[in-house]
């Protein structure tokens, strides 16, 4: 097995030059790198992996951590993290679950990201705690080396339903998703507010996020005598199951029952009615918050991360 110091004698360098250039550093001559990157290839040189991480402290690891890997909304963040990790020459480690955990007690990535609410608050701390960035995009958190991204669910719910009790609307259901996801609850805070400040009831309906659970909660409706005229849905999966068990019913949208939802996916245009939203660009987001983290990294101020910008859309479900 060939080791650095084959690739060295046959380049003709001092080993410490032969690691330089196999460690990407940028105190090695561009001829001279490509050179011995060359030589290695050549000879089928690999670099020992924990032999660099004892040395550099480094992984070249970055962890996404996520609480469930079904759905359009993590595909997208994920998809704007790698994008930027990649550009970077950085791994990228997506994990749920225990694993997770185990991941950042070992110390096995060089910053975090996380959205999932089943890591524990004392296991980010102490993570960050060590000297590693870590940033949270589902929940407040405070504490050295964390750094919040986090959707104002709570106001952008508030000025939607806000809208809505100006058109008109008096009768409300919230189709929530699980109870322990921080959207889930922030979102429901804004439209409890809203309907306070008006003095409305409403209805409230268990979901999971997902499309079948919002296709329940339809068949829920379908059976009761008095229905609400509007039902917001804590996210877009929910509310196109919601429409789909409705109209199956005979009951139209929105003559009959309005509906809108949380997040923009891309079904929201190809359902019909077309869903009216709340949108985030959540691959955006991804990108900014992965830009922010390689600053970090790097030893460089981070740009401002303000969090994800929101905005009601319009359709026809509404």
């Amino acid at each position: 097995m060939p080791t650095i110091r084959d690739v060295a004698k046959k380049a003709g360098v001092s080993i410490s030059t032969a690691s330089y250039a196999l460690n990407n550093q940028t105190n090695v001559h561009p001829d001279t790198k490509q050179k011995i990157l060359a030589i290695a290839k050549e000879l089928n040189y690999y670099p020992n992996g924990s032999a660099r991480n004892l040395k550099t402290k480094r992984t070249g690891n970055i962890g996404v951590f996520v609480y469930g890997f079904a759905g359009p909304i993590f595909s997208d963040v994920l998809e704007g993290i790698r994008q930027t990790l990649q550009a970077n020459n950085l791994n990228i480690i997506v994990s749920s679950g225990k694993a997770s955990s185990n991941l950042l007690k070992e110390r096995q990535v060089d910053g975090a990201i996380v959205f999932d609410g089943q890591l524990t608050d004392e296991v980010l701390i102490h993570y960050a705690s060590q000297g590693h960035p870590l940033f949270v995009l589902d929940r407040n958190l405070v504490g050295n080396n964390i750094y919040s991204s986090v959707i104002d669910n709570e106001g952008l719910v508030y000025r939607f339903i806000k809208e809505m009790i100006q058109k008109g609307y008096d009768d409300f259901a919230f189709l929530s998703g699980p109870t322990i996801a921080f959207n889930n609850n922030h979102r429901y805070d804004g439209f409890k507010q809203a309907l306070q400040e008006h003095r409305l009831s409403h209805t409230y309906i268990q979901g999971d996020f997902t499309i079948q659970s919002g296709y329940q909660a339809g068949l829920l409706l379908l059976k009761q005598d008095k229905r609400p005229r509007f039902v917001f849905c804590a996210n877009d999966e929910s509310a196109i199951g919601l429409i789909e068990a409705l109209k199956q019913g005979g009951v139209k949208i929105p003559e009959d029952v309005a509906v809108a939802g949380f997040d923009n996916i891309v079904l929201d245009e190809y359902i019909t009615p077309k869903l009216t939203t709340i949108g985030i660009d959540h691959m955006e987001w991804g990108k900014r918050v992965a830009n922010a983290l390689m600053d970090i990294i790097n030893d460089h101020i981070p740009k401002d991360i303000q969090e994800p910008i929101g905005k009601i859309i319009y359709r026809e479900s509404c």
